[in-house]
Order: C-alpha cells, then structure tokens, then sequence
C-alpha cells in the first residue's frame, strides 16, 4: 500500500466534504445540486482510499454501490451504507447537467449527514488498517 496515494484520496475527500459544508454556511439560495454533487465526489474517493489501500487498485467508475461490492471482498462493513450509496450516486449525473429532476433540501440534508458518516467510517477504517 502507497500511503502517500492513499492519504492524497482521503485528503480530496475531505476537501470536497469541506466544500459542502462552506457552501451551505455561504449560499443563499443554497445551490442544492452543487451541494449534491460534492457529497456524491466525497464518498467516491473516501472508497476509493479504502479500495486503493486494501488491494492497491483504482476502478474508474462513479457507481458508489460497484465501488461497495468490491470492498465487501475484504469486508461487509460497509453493507450498512448500501441505500445512502444508491441514493448518492444519482447526483453525479442530476446534479452535474441540466435535469427535470428537482433536488430538494431534504435530499440535500441526509446527502450530507450520509456522507458525514461515511466518511468518518472509512477514515476510521484507513487508521485501523495504517493509512
């Protein structure tokens, strides 16, 4: 494992998290979509981390559930964030181009209490196994 690489995925998560927090303190109107998005972003990398310090691989994708099966090789931890990580990963492509689809700030809110957790979680999980 490359602790450098994997601290600089954990550092781009974290940054991404950052933003979604700065933006809802700053907006008015809270840019829900942008907000979204950034949840979506955080949870990719914070996975990806994982996956990168477990096996050293990187997978190209956006699907958070793909990225979720193929840490359950080496654990089901992370089976509780099933639903938030189906639920998240529609953002990237709602919130990234002009949509019919409405984000409301309800959506917004457990997006960001959702990725609060799982990144802490993974964050843990990185310390336990010496990132």
């Amino acid at each position: 494992m490359d602790n450098l690489i994997v601290d600089e995925w954990i550092r781009y998560a974290q940054m991404d998290y950052d933003h979604v927090v700065k933006t809802v303190e700053t907006h008015y109107p809270i840019p829900i979509e942008i907000v979204c998005y950034h949840c979506q972003q955080s949870v990719e990398k914070i996975l990806k981390a994982y996956i990168i310090a477990k096996d050293g691989s990187l997978i190209k994708t956006h699907d958070l559930n793909l990225l979720l099966r193929h840490i359950s090789k080496y654990t089901s931890d992370f089976d509780c964030f099933k639903v938030a990580c189906e639920k998240i990963t529609t953002y990237i492509s709602q919130s990234r181009y002009p949509s019919h689809i409405e984000l409301t700030e309800t959506e917004m809110r457990q997006a960001i209490k959702d990725t609060s957790l799982i990144l802490n979680f993974t964050k843990s999980k990185l310390a336990d196994i010496g990132s």
